[in-house]
């Protein structure tokens, strides 16, 4: 099992019941990995993680303030010398009994691929896209203008990037999710997640394996190695709605995408998100809010220049 020469790191906050699921969901399936390191961020260091499993697991807990690319970089910084993988895991992600049987299946046939540098389980999901939002990801001008894409695991010029959930066939992606992916340790050795944008480090995954899809590399989205993540929250407050434009304002400044394009596309989000308010989803308003306050200082300071 691939599990044997990998390091897994685990970022947590406050969430020790999900991490002692995912221990025990290791033990019950003889599953044993080379270093196993949770980097805890919560706010009573004293944790409820389960003894007992840590000494069956020999899992080191490590003490992080919160951010979700610091507690990856800490995990990186301390992986061993005799790892070949170094797979990250959310601490709330929900595994099949056979994913882990079935990623073996892929790692064995591409440890020897030298251009292949991540490989990430796929995202099971059951909850309905919203319709307005469907149909405006279908436009054919957005597509045609490299706006935006239907297809999963795209990185527009815009700067915006299309989810990789419910894969049905291996799929080579231009980003990773961090959840559960899985890189090649000499690929990302020298590597870090940007730690600059905020606590919740929104689009730290994007940043990092965009980041090694440019550098000529291909990641990998597997179809029979599945997971399912059902404690996702969509954020709509007005902090969020800030960082969801000068986060990735500065991923299409790192990258050198097309500016307006990226104004463009941030104005359409915006709209769409307000649009909800009319549909008495009163908690998009502070979004939109956070959206053009964020666009403003943009161009202001772009103006200023």
């Amino acid at each position: 099992m691939f599990t044997k020469y990998t390091s897994l790191i685990i970022p947590t906050r406050n969430r020790s019941n999900q991490v002692n699921r995912l221990l025990a969901y290791f033990i019950k399936n003889n599953l044993s990995f080379n270093q196993i390191l949770i980097v805890d961020s919560s706010d009573n260091q004293k944790n409820s993680f389960k003894i007992n499993d840590l000494k069956k697991l020999k899992a080191k807990v490590i003490s992080s303030y919160p951010s979700a690319s610091h507690q990856r970089n800490l995990g990186l910084a301390k992986v061993k010398k005799n790892s070949n993988l170094v797979l990250f895991l959310d601490d709330d992600v929900i595994f099949y009994n056979s994913s882990f049987k079935e990623m073996n299946k892929y790692i064995n046939k591409i440890n020897n691929i030298d251009d292949i540098a991540g490989i990430a389980f796929n995202l099971i999901t059951h909850s309905k896209e919203n319709l307005l939002l469907k149909r405006f990801k279908d436009l054919d001008l957005l597509k045609k203008f490299n706006i935006f894409s239907s297809l999963p695991g795209k990185v527009m010029q815009s700067g915006w990037h299309t989810k990789i959930e419910n894969i049905k066939k291996d799929t080579y992606v231009q980003w990773l999710f961090s959840g559960a992916t899985i890189y090649k340790k000499k690929v990302i050795k020298h590597r870090k997640f940007n730690e600059t944008l905020g606590a919740y480090s929104y689009l730290e995954d994007l940043f990092f394996s965009y980041g090694i899809y440019r550098d000529g590399y291909k990641l990998l989205v597997t179809k029979n190695a599945k997971f399912k993540n059902p404690n996702f929250v969509e954020r709509s407050n007005f902090k969020f709605g800030i960082k969801e434009i000068t986060n990735r304002y500065k991923f299409v400044c790192k990258f050198r995408l097309n500016f307006l394009l990226f104004f463009l596309l941030s104005f359409l989000r915006f709209s769409l998100s307000f649009v909800q308010i009319f549909k008495l989803k009163l908690n998009y308003l502070l979004r939109s809010l956070g959206n053009i306050c964020a666009l403003l200082k943009i161009i202001f300071k772009k103006n200023e220049r």
